[in-house]
């Protein structure tokens, strides 16, 4: 079964709570917060108190994707903002495996997000050390960039990797995934689709139930 997952990077910021629950009417139970420092993407996204404000409204899976530099620090903060699930960026941590450690340590699943870039063969190591593989479509930060298909050999790759080792580890696709790329998507592995404008740009409730009906096609 797949699951679609919103990412509220979209949806509209002075309308974050209405969006999310729209979005919920139509069956979406989690959502993907980017969190952006401004350094290692160009731009400022979501903080802790984003988080902490979203669990007031909702009981949906929450997770919080760290996009930043000095990645220990910033992961702590997030820690007791209630997430259900911290997502590490690998390119900028310097010791991935210890702070999914002490994120599992804390009660918050791990996940490790990798940029188009970035070989199979740098990811492998830590296929079994988070509950999520995050594989983005493109290079994080900015909304609406192209999806790009290079990197579907490389979740092919890792749903055989996690397959042949008996492995609970889901993979979630962020970042250019829309009706026109997802079919390829979920042929390549996918468990976890996350749609940003797919989603939320113009009609939330016709968007999801389009998405639906394309999958079951």
């Amino acid at each position: 079964m797949i699951e679609l997952c919103g990412s509220i990077l979209a949806a509209n910021h002075v309308h974050i709570s209405r969006d999310l629950k729209l979005a919920e009417d139509c069956g979406i139970s989690r959502f993907h917060v980017d969190v952006c420092d401004g350094h290692y993407t160009p731009h400022i996204a979501f903080s802790d108190q984003t988080i902490k404000d979203l669990r007031y409204e909702t009981s949906s899976v929450l997770e919080a994707h760290l996009a930043v530099h000095n990645m220990p620090a910033i992961a702590e903060t997030f820690l007791v903002s209630s997430v259900d699930i911290l997502t590490i960026q690998y390119e900028s941590c310097e010791l991935p495996s210890r702070l999914m450690k002490k994120i599992r340590r804390d009660g918050v699943s791990p996940g490790i997000s990798f940029i188009p870039a970035t070989r199979f063969e740098d990811m492998e190591f830590f296929l079994d050390e988070a509950d999520f593989i995050n594989i983005l479509g493109v290079d994080p930060g900015i909304g609406g960039q192209d999806f790009n298909p290079k990197i579907l050999k490389k979740i092919e790759m890792t749903a055989d990797y996690i397959s042949r080792n008996n492995l609970e580890t889901q993979i979630s696709v962020d970042g250019g995934v829309n009706t026109k790329t997802m079919r390829s998507i979920i042929d390549a592995g996918a468990d976890i689709l996350t749609f940003g404008s797919g989603i939320f740009s113009g009609n939330i409730q016709d968007n999801i139930e389009n998405i639906r009906r394309m999958i079951k096609e």
